[in-house]
């Protein structure tokens, strides 16, 4: 199995980075993307032949790059016709240089959507019991046909985390029709305001809320009826605090995807829902 996934694995070396990607459709290339962000282009490895390859996204809130190579660098590999099930055994072939690794465990958790620290919404929650190395970050997770379950990356608290396949597809159709991957957009500003001990049990919230200081036209929020002034308290009942928060969980979304943002105006608590849209790129 780990010879047959040899010529579509691929060593990925930046400035003080080392990790693994693979070939995935189009001659296009996907590996995990914090440890490359800001990076612009790397150097790849397969067995003794050397070349650059261009970052073309990294989207630090799935934790997928896509990279172009401009030679054909090998075959790519094919997704797995079933999701990954809790107890599943697993490879991850990874590459350290021209040298390959194999990483041999099982699926940990295999639960339903969630939402990542960065604030993406992924369709799997995947946890794999498995030692990764540093240089596997990136690599494909396989089945025992060979076929890709996910896309293996480091997360907190030393848990390695399996990107599903179909966000790996999602990224690629993204770069591959429109240059860029496609980030939810809401059309709003909005400011923080810290609220004192009575303020917060008046409105029964936290230490801040948003406040709505201008809304683009047209956009998403301004067709849910979004106004300046409005309080925005949480996205999907998840309280929001903080702009960056706030830009994450929307961002998070892809375009035509909806949110469920709670508002209040003047004395009234309500929830709109809204249908993201996209910026286009500047």
């Amino acid at each position: 199995m780990l010879e047959r996934a040899a010529g579509s694995v691929i060593a990925v070396e930046a400035q003080r980075v080392r990790q693994s990607a693979f070939v995935w459709r189009g001659g296009l290339l996907v590996t995990a993307a914090e440890p490359l962000e800001g990076a612009e282009s790397v150097r790849i490895l397969k067995e003794g032949a050397a070349g650059d390859a261009e970052v073309l996204a990294c989207d630090l809130r799935t934790d997928i790059a896509v990279l172009r190579c401009a030679e054909t660098i090998g075959p790519p590999l094919v997704a797995a016709a079933a999701s990954p099930r809790a107890g599943q055994t697993v490879l991850v072939a990874g590459r350290a240089g021209s040298r390959l690794s194999a990483s041999w465990g099982s699926v940990q958790l295999s639960a339903g959507a969630w939402t990542t620290r960065r604030g993406a919404t992924l369709s799997q929650r995947l946890l794999l019991d498995i030692r990764l190395p540093h240089t596997a970050e990136g690599a494909p997770v396989l089945d025992l046909d060979g076929a890709v379950l996910a896309m293996a990356v480091r997360g907190p608290a030393s848990q390695v985390i399996g990107i599903p396949v179909d966000a790996v597809e999602a990224a690629v159709n993204d770069v591959a029709a429109h240059g860029r991957i496609a980030q939810g957009f809401l059309g709003v500003r909005v400011v923080p305001i810290a609220l004192g001990l009575q303020a917060r049990h008046r409105l029964n919230t936290g230490r801040a809320v948003l406040i709505v200081a201008d809304v683009a036209q047209p956009s998403p929020a301004s067709d849910a009826g979004l106004e300046i002034g409005d309080l925005l308290l949480a996205v999907d009942g998840e309280a929001v605090q903080a702009p960056d928060r706030l830009l994450g969980r929307i961002q998070g979304k892809r375009p035509g995807e909806t949110a469920l943002l709670t508002r209040r105006r003047g004395a009234v608590v309500d929830e709109l829902t809204v249908k993201v849209g996209s910026r286009s790129p500047s």
